[in-house]
């Protein structure tokens, strides 16, 4: 039952790929947009470290994906290739790595629809894992210009500030605290907090145009992520006293644990680098600004008390919050269906 959910969630997954194919190319172009407007400028920097940033994640969760992918398929191929090498006496019957009914008599076709299911198998780990790569790098980039946001705010007064760029020590803005303005300095400062409001923008379009392209799709994810790991669990409990079947069945239920945090936490990451937008804006040296940008500010620290965010079609905000509500919910249908078993 678990793997024909997880068929499901998969065709979710692809279906919302399809679907939204023009939302994808104006999220790429946005991506393509903003590393040629940066490419030039020292916030490349920033935007180089969270693309090698997103690249080991996406990789290490790839890893991952087709490692247990593997755990959950190995043990009945081992068994096969046991039977084969050293033939008994006593035929039993073959199993196959996941149970479904092909209206054919199995045992005759056996090797064929063997075959078929790792084949089938192996495609819903790679969309699985292809779709869940891309949604982490998009929501990853939407960090990478909130950062270059608060960067930018924090350094708004200072005119070169080429050389600040450290995203690991916020000190170094501190030796440019008490700096003095001339007054030649005042439209500069002036351009650059008017440049910075129309980065934010972007980078708040960008988000919004991320989440109205998975909104839909985490949705129906997290609903049949809920399903499958509750009803992977009692099966879990059940085959204790087969260890094969519960290692099979233990990973599979860790991999939907897996699935629901990666939801969570890129939603999560995003959430807190709009947050920092706002403390930017609050530690900017926004008393010795002239007083015709006063306005701006005021309006550009109104707007970053709104933040943006990933939600699950407006029900729940993708955060680590959620991610235990969630698992807490599936725990609670687990324990009912464990104990009407």
């Amino acid at each position: 039952m678990p793997p024909i959910i997880a068929l499901f969630l998969s065709m979710s997954m692809y279906l919302n790929a399809i679907f939204n194919t023009k939302k994808m190319r104006d999220v790429l172009l946005f991506i393509k947009n903003n590393h040629n407007y940066y490419a030039n400028r020292p916030e490349k920097l920033i935007l180089r470290y969270y693309d090698v940033q997103g690249r080991k994640i996406t990789l290490y969760y790839a890893l991952y994906v087709y490692t247990t992918v593997v755990a959950y398929i190995t043990i009945p191929a081992i068994s096969l290739l046991i039977d084969f090498i050293i033939p008994s006496n006593h035929s039993e019957e073959k199993s196959f790595p996941i149970e479904l009914d092909y209206g054919v008599d199995t045992q005759h076709y056996f090797y064929y629809l063997f075959i078929h299911s790792y084949m089938t198998i192996a495609m819903i780990a790679n969309l699985i894992a292809s779709c869940d790569t891309t949604y982490m790098l998009y929501a990853q980039h939407g960090c990478a210009l909130f950062a270059i946001v608060s960067y930018e705010l924090r350094t708004v007064h200072i005119l070169d500030a080429s050389s600040l760029i450290n995203l690991k020590d916020h000190r170094l803005f501190e030796n440019y605290k008490n700096i003095e303005l001339l007054p030649e300095d005042e439209k500069k400062i002036c351009t650059k907090l008017f440049l910075c409001i129309k980065e934010y923008q972007n980078a708040i379009r960008y988000c919004n145009l991320v989440e109205s392209l998975f909104a839909k799709s985490i949705f129906v994810q997290l609903f049949f992520n809920v399903v499958c790991l509750s009803i992977a669990g009692v099966e879990t409990v059940m085959k204790l006293g087969n260890a094969a079947d519960t290692i099979r069945f233990g990973s599979f239920t860790f991999a939907q644990v897996a699935h629901i945090f990666v939801l969570c936490f890129p939603g999560q990451r995003l959430l807190n680098h709009s947050e920092e937008v706002y403390n930017a804006a609050c530690d900017a040296m926004w008393y010795i600004f002239p007083k015709k940008c006063h306005n701006l500010y005021k309006f550009l620290l109104a707007r970053t008390l709104i933040f943006s965010k990933i939600t699950a079609f407006k029900v729940a905000t993708m955060s680590m919050e959620t991610f235990l509500a969630i698992i807490q919910t599936a725990m609670s249908y687990f324990t009912v269906l464990l104990s009407t078993t």
